[in-house]
């Protein structure tokens, strides 16, 4: 059985057995199961390379297969081969393909989000030119785990306070993510005990990380504007569930956790009308949260502002809109399907009467008290607008 950790020389890896050619078949031909089981018999050396240079994770990359990917790095392959031919990588076939979830993984496993291919382009460049917008957010906003845990801790293993792995793992996640709308941050905090054990440390985290990205050599605007709503998103959440605390304290006795209260900040923004266009308490805390964003200067920022004023308040487009078209472009938001609930960009369910896009069997719900109240006036909306849209997948919950 070939051990996978053993270091093999370029010559050597190119020199490919009969069974490492038919690893390189199965995986195009799509017989992702029989690729699978030829890794684990131990036969095959998963970094060896073909003629162009290309690793089995580079093909596994440019064909999208995503559970593949997974796979391979599981078992030891090499997230950041630079054999190919031209200089690619496999963060550069998995933009090109369009598959964000591919490019976080990579990243994760420690691709190198700044190599080149021999006319200089890098992965986010790429995937820009072919417009693949949200790959190219993920790769520019990307946070390292390293990063996150050189703040938590300064001193290593001797820092005088040692964190919950789980905790640098949250506060990455709502890093590196490009869905970053408050109800998204809300339910993924909700979700995390750690955070509520460690709420101070969490906010000092992410204020650092914000302020690193205007006070470098080297400045990312949108990286700062994104880490400003998680930051600022994440502070009011914690005030909200504080208080509402005290409350219970002095005499509330609701009972409710720190993650129900927390999902009653979601409810609070998620609250809507019929005759609204747009959700008031949501655009409201958009709004204020980008308001309060202190680096003025920012031309970024002042860009954002001004679009924002040219909108009066309750009337598409959302603030949130507007952020978003700012951050990762407005191909972006012209192509995405954004959830009702949580703004997750790729919502594929849909109501069956008004048509409104959901992530999720689990979103429709929570909003379903505020949604069943407006679906007829989204519905015609919808109507008078001619978007009404086809060939969808129905949710029906009563």
């Amino acid at each position: 059985m070939i051990n996978q950790k053993d270091n093999f020389t370029l010559t050597e890896l190119k020199n490919q057995t009969d069974e490492e050619k038919q690893l390189f078949q199965l995986i195009n031909e799509d017989k992702i199961e029989e690729a699978e089981e030829l890794v684990r018999s131990g036969k095959v050396r998963v970094n060896s390379l073909d003629n162009s240079g290309m690793n089995a994770l580079d093909h596994a990359c440019f064909k999208g297969k995503e559970a593949l990917v997974e796979f391979l790095l599981e078992n030891g392959s090499d997230s950041d081969n630079r054999a190919h031919s031209d200089g690619y990588t496999s963060l550069m076939f998995a933009a090109l393909a369009g598959n964000g979830r591919i490019c976080q993984l990579l990243l994760d496993a420690g691709a190198n989000a700044h190599a080149q291919n021999n006319i200089g382009k890098t992965a986010a460049e790429l995937a820009a030119f072919v417009g693949q917008h949200e790959c190219v957010s993920i790769i520019s906003n990307y946070i390292s785990l390293s990063d996150v845990d050189a703040i938590l801790h300064p001193q290593g293993a001797d820092s005088a306070v040692i964190y919950p792995p789980e905790l640098a793992k949250f506060i990455q996640q709502l890093t590196r993510t490009h869905a970053f709308h408050p109800v998204k941050l809300t339910f993924d905090a909700s979700e995390n005990a750690a955070v509520w054990r460690h709420v101070k440390k969490t906010v000092f985290t992410l204020d650092t990380l914000f302020e690193k990205q205007l006070r470098s050599k080297k400045p990312n605007e949108v990286l700062s504007l994104k880490l400003w709503v998680v930051l600022n998103t994440f502070r009011e959440l914690t005030k909200f569930v504080d208080y509402r605390l005290k409350r219970s304290a002095d005499g509330d006795n609701s009972g409710d956790g720190q993650p129900n209260l927390a999902l009653q900040f979601a409810k609070k923004l998620l609250q809507d009308e019929p005759t609204h266009r747009i959700r008031y308490n949501e655009e409201r805390f958009v709004r204020q949260t980008l308001a309060a964003f202190p680096y003025k200067q920012s031309m970024l920022w002042q860009t954002l502002g001004r679009n924002i004023s040219n909108v009066s308040f309750g009337e598409p487009p959302s603030a949130f809109v507007l952020l978003c078209q700012t951050l990762l472009g407005a191909r972006f938001v012209q192509t995405a399907n954004f959830c009702r609930t949580c703004a997750v960009p790729s919502a594929k369910k849909r109501c069956k009467d008004c048509k409104t896009f959901y992530c999720s069997v689990e979103c429709q719900r929570f909003d379903w008290v505020v949604h069943k109240k407006c679906c007829e006036a989204i519905k015609q909306r919808n109507l008078d607008q001619n978007c009404t849209a086809t060939n969808f997948e129905e949710l029906n919950i009563s």
